[in-house]
This record gives structure tokens, sequence and C-alpha cells, in this order.
């Protein structure tokens, strides 16, 4: 059973509909600025690591004199490295902050829902409505309103 479901055939207020669909919303952003986040910072580790085993490996003999190190920065290897380092670590704090942005939004909703959960759930005896919507969520899209 689906939100729109439960929505349509009248067991579920048309305000907590809102609020639901908007913290699925809120959900989905957050695992999308996750997945974008763990990409960039895998091209950190890959161009930091490239650009420490060029320099460590490849120019060893060249870092243990001034010239040597003058000859190395001239490299343009090593500023194509040095340059994707940079680029994806201002992208990957980029991401990150906005990722870490996406996740307290939706935690502060899904904590409102919880808080606010006898004005938004309809009056049943036995909760039957709350606890499949609730089932659906957790199973479905990973959000768990049974606590905080």
């Amino acid at each position: 059973m689906t939100l729109e479901k439960l929505r349509d055939i009248g067991t579920l207020p048309g305000m907590t509909y809102e609020i639901l669909t908007e913290l699925v919303k809120r959900k989905e952003k957050e695992k999308i600025w996750k997945k974008k986040e763990s990409l960039y910072g895998l091209c950190l580790i890959l161009s930091s690591s490239g650009l420490i085993l060029f320099m460590f490996f490849f120019q060893k003999g060249r870092i243990e004199s001034l010239s040597g190190l003058i000859q190395f920065l001239n490299n343009p290897v090593s500023w194509v490295l040095g340059g994707a380092s940079f680029v994806a670590a201002f992208v990957f704090l980029r991401t990150h902050r906005e990722s870490e942005s996406a996740e307290d939004d939706f935690d502060e909703l899904r904590k409102e829902v919880i808080d606010r959960g006898e004005e938004l759930w309809p009056k049943e005896p036995d909760g039957s409505t709350r606890y499949t919507v609730m089932q659906f969520l957790l199973k479905k899209k990973g959000i768990n309103l049974f606590y905080k």
C-alpha cells in the first residue's frame, strides 16, 4: 500500500500526506547528496594518491635537492595532479556541506513528525493505519518514524 492509496481511501489525512511526501522528498535529496559526496571523496582520494605516488616513487631523486624540487614543480604532470587534487578537494567540501544540510533538513522534519504524532495521525483505537504507514516508510523508503 502506498501513501497515495491511503490518502485516496481517506485513512490518511491530507496534511499528514503532504508532510510525509515532503519527508520522502527530503530523504531522496539526502541520498543523492550522500552519493555525490562519496563520489567526489573517491575522486579526492585518487587524485591525491596519484600526486603522492608520482612525487615519492617517480620523482624521488628530484625532491632531494632544491634544483630537483624546482624541476618537479615545473613538471606538467605534477601541475595536473595538483590541480586535480585541489579541484576535487573544493568540490568535495562543497558537496559535504550540502550533504550535511540535506541530512539536517531531513532529520529536523522527521523529528517534527514524531513530536506532532498525535495531531497528524487519525484517532484509531488500534493505530493500524499509523503502524502500516510507518512500516511502509521504514521498509520501502528507509525512514524510521518509530523513535527519534
